[in-house]
């Protein structure tokens, strides 16, 4: 009897989270190149998860339970197991700002911030106050290779911690460089006719290993795996990608979580009933 009220417990507590999950996906509906989020249920089995212990030959009178084992199967219930990316693109939208970049295809920047290199599909950018082309949190875009390039140059005034050498001189510096700009789909941001460097727009064989981080960044867990040269993206610049939460189907998987969750207390409250009487009423008896 208990063990159902166990079930039933977490299966609403794993629900609950499920909830959360769903809410944040409609939260970000309007953010860009948002990638929702999926949870990950798992049925936990006691006999699995347990080490196999040694039997013990019953020494005194069998008991009931001896001659039908259970082995286990009346201590399983479930658990969210974690959360995973949906990395489906967005739609892409017209803004028409030279700035406002859509990556098309499964590719992501590459930019600098405090904590070391990050990855990002947001590409509404902007160029500080010393030059830099950075994010719209502050973070430098990085090029695909340092020097050679009259853009590419270590910006002027305070760098985060993380951009030192390299990252530095990857860095793009737009100062200067009047407001005709224009970036191809390959990257190359040009100044009029000159070219001022390229974006560093990389793909990932596993998009497993990236950790969502906030912020619309990315972190690659698996340092052992390095991204490659993007090779199916393409940039398109005016243009921004948007979320990929369907806002109606997440608002369908919210009814039905919340349905899902209603059910799992009102079998809590029936065992939680069926218990009490348990207790009272046949004890009596």
């Amino acid at each position: 009897m208990a063990t159902g009220l166990w079930t039933s417990a977490t299966g609403a507590a794993a629900q609950s989270q499920n909830v959360d999950i769903i809410a944040n996906n409609l939260a970000n509906t309007d953010t860009a190149a948002y990638k929702k989020d999926l949870p990950t249920f798992k049925e936990y089995l006691a006999t699995v998860e347990r080490s196999p212990e040694v039997m013990d030959i019953p020494r005194g009178p069998i008991k009931d339970k001896e001659f039908y084992p259970l082995d286990g199967r009346d201590q399983a219930f479930v658990v969210m197991d974690g959360t995973h990316t949906n990395f489906r693109q967005g739609s892409l939208r017209v803004t028409q700002g030279p700035l406002d970049l859509a990556l098309d295809g499964p590719g992501f920047f590459e930019v600098s911030t405090p904590n070391g290199i990050r990855y990002t599909r947001q590409g509404s950018l902007k160029m500080a106050t010393d030059g830099r082309l950075v994010t719209n949190d502050g973070y430098p875009v990085l090029a695909s290779q340092p020097g050679g390039l009259a853009g590419v140059q270590p910006a002027q005034g305070p760098v985060p911690a993380a951009g030192a050498g390299a990252e530095v001189a990857r860095m793009i510096n737009l100062r200067d460089r009047g407001s005709n700009i224009s970036i191809s789909p390959a990257g190359e941001i040009y100044a009029g006719e000159d070219l001022i460097a390229k974006l560093n727009v990389v793909e990932f064989q596993n998009l497993g290993k990236l950790k969502k981080i906030g912020g619309g960044l990315f972190e690659n867990k698996d340092t052992l795996v390095q991204p490659m040269p993007a090779a199916k993206t393409a940039v398109r610049q005016g243009l921004i990608e948007t979320s990929n939460v369907n806002p109606i189907e997440e608002m369908t998987n919210l009814i039905k979580a919340n349905r899902l969750f209603e059910h799992d207390l009102k079998a809590m409250k029936t065992y939680g009933e069926l218990l009490s009487k348990e207790a009272n009423d046949i004890g009596k008896l």
